[in-house]
């Protein structure tokens, strides 16, 4: 009897469990969904956002596809902000779309002037989109056409793009990979501002949005990442050519690997260096009440392509001759970079937050008028270059001394 009481006993109480265990309330049938790997923001003139989202079709992801459809569409909707725009694309989709795999977000330049704050309010706010997505600004075109770009690496022209600008940022210093998160944290810092990399897409752009750019060996059309955006605060202020990019990325320990050509000694060939290791140091010095600063940065290399037919590597002179002209190439490109940025006002390498660190009183002092105090200081850049392999050969491939070796 005791036995079957406590059997009546658990009744009540799983009743209460039952009443808790409501289940997915919120879920989302996947047959319901399109699922969006990119968004394309253009500033039009009537003080609106054209908002284009490319959204993956599911039917021609199967290994059954037509070959003469895209796998993915492009969806474009004018609208004042992102959320009531894709509110709107309710009556354009049978499906919903579902943000929270985005990959990358791009922005025109106008949009990227006049401030990305405001665009991106809501896709850093809503709790279903994680801000790991790429930046890109596109350059001398629109957003919508990097979207309705087809590319032949990848199904997925959001994907492709996305690996790729990874894949660059490894292996290539030029180029910056820039997310929504740390474009964030740069906001919130005292003293840097944050950078996003720019997208340039090829002149026939009007062949690149058709399958015909990929139906053939020979594109009509290829996208490219170059140069590097500087903001103030959320704006735009300037562009970055190849060689200031890759001070910026040598200046703020970016540099995974990378290759550098460097000119040959008494003569007008060049040999090239593969970047194997970088590390910059800063050295801030507050100097008759002004910031002063010095930049050590040590550099690893091994040479790639000799091009020099008047060095001998056997020779150590002749190999500390090499390392010393490209560390003098190196401080030339590193002090063009500065002074780049210095011209644009904006502390895009964390001199700032190098003075924050180093004196917190004086940069209480200072954090008002940094910008100014930025473009007039005084930066001196040391490197330390070592080239620490040859590679299989000595001398310059096909040369007379390479046959007696």
């Amino acid at each position: 009897m005791r036995r079957q009481g406590n059997r009546f006993a658990l009744v009540p109480i799983s009743l209460a469990l039952i009443v808790l265990l409501s289940g997915c309330w919120n879920r989302n049938e996947l047959n319901e969904l399109s699922i969006v790997l990119g968004i394309g923001i253009d500033k039009m003139d009537d003080h609106q956002y054209e908002v284009s989202f490319q959204v993956v079709d599911p039917n021609q992801m199967s290994r059954t596809r037509s070959s003469d459809r895209t796998p993915t569409s492009v969806l474009s909707v004018r609208a004042e902000s992102i959320s009531e725009a894709l509110r709107k694309t309710a009556g354009m989709s049978s499906r919903k779309l579902y943000i929270s795999h985005l990959q990358i977000l791009y922005l025109d330049e106008a949009t990227a002037k006049q401030g990305i704050n405001e665009p991106m309010d809501w896709l850093l706010r809503d709790y279903e989109i994680r801000p790991v997505f790429d930046l890109v600004i596109v350059r001398d075109h629109t957003a919508k056409d990097a979207l309705s770009f087809v590319t032949s690496t990848e199904l997925l022209p959001a994907m492709d793009m996305h690996k790729a600008l990874k894949l660059s940022y490894k292996s290539w210093a030029p180029t910056v990979y820039s997310r929504a998160k740390d474009f964030l944290e740069s906001l919130s810092k005292d003293g840097i501002e944050p950078v996003i990399t720019g997208l340039q897409l090829g002149s026939q752009i009007d062949k690149a949005k058709t399958m015909d750019n990929v139906n053939k060996s020979t594109q009509h059309a290829n996208y490219y990442f170059s140069g590097i955006g500087v903001f103030q605060e959320d704006h735009l202020v300037g562009w970055m050519n190849e060689s200031e990019s890759r001070a910026y990325n040598y200046l703020t320990n970016h540099v995974v690997t990378s290759v550098n050509k460097i000119d040959c000694p008494d003569s007008n060939f060049q040999y090239t260096l593969e970047i194997i290791d970088a590390n910059a140091n800063l050295q801030p010095r507050v100097v008759n009440d002004k910031p002063v600063l010095e930049v050590r940065i040590k550099i690893v290399s091994n040479i790639q392509e000799m091009g020099c037919n008047n060095i001998d590597l056997k020779k150590e002179d002749d190999l500390l001759k090499l390392q010393k002209l490209a560390a003098d190439q190196y401080v030339v490109t590193l002090n063009h970079g500065i002074q780049k940025a210095q011209s644009l006002g904006a502390d895009i390498f964390g001199f700032g937050e190098a003075f924050h660190r180093a004196y917190p009183a004086k940069w209480h002092e200072w954090k008002g008028d940094w910008d100014r105090r930025f473009q007039e200081m005084d930066v001196t850049v040391s490197v330390n270059l070592e080239i620490q392999r040859n590679g299989k050969i000595i001398s310059p491939f096909g040369m007379k001394q390479n046959k007696q070796e």
